[in-house]
């Protein structure tokens, strides 16, 4: 999958996790779970959105690269004096 799409389909994928996450902490606190429930619920409204931001910072990250990589290689260059002394 091409670096944007990645990209494009990690925030979607983060925006929706959040989005769900919230829904179950609404829905936990409206009808109270089992007691048993409730490390699963509370792994899943804190675990999850995390993994969808790393996911998210590995995609963008991968978009961004190329761009490093050239920046870095442009520093290497050595500074030339102007043609015409500017």
């Amino acid at each position: 999958m091409p670096a944007r799409q990645r990209l494009a389909f990690a925030a979607v994928s983060a925006a929706f996790t959040a989005l769900f996450a919230a829904a179950l902490v609404v829905a936990a606190a409206l009808a109270p779970p089992p007691m048993a429930a409730l490390p699963a619920i509370a792994l899943a409204c804190i675990g999850a959105p995390m993994a969808a931001a790393f996911e998210l910072a590995r995609a963008l990250s991968a978009v961004r690269e190329p761009h490093d990589r050239l920046r870095r290689e442009l520093e290497r260059l050595p500074e030339t004096p102007h043609p015409l002394g500017y």
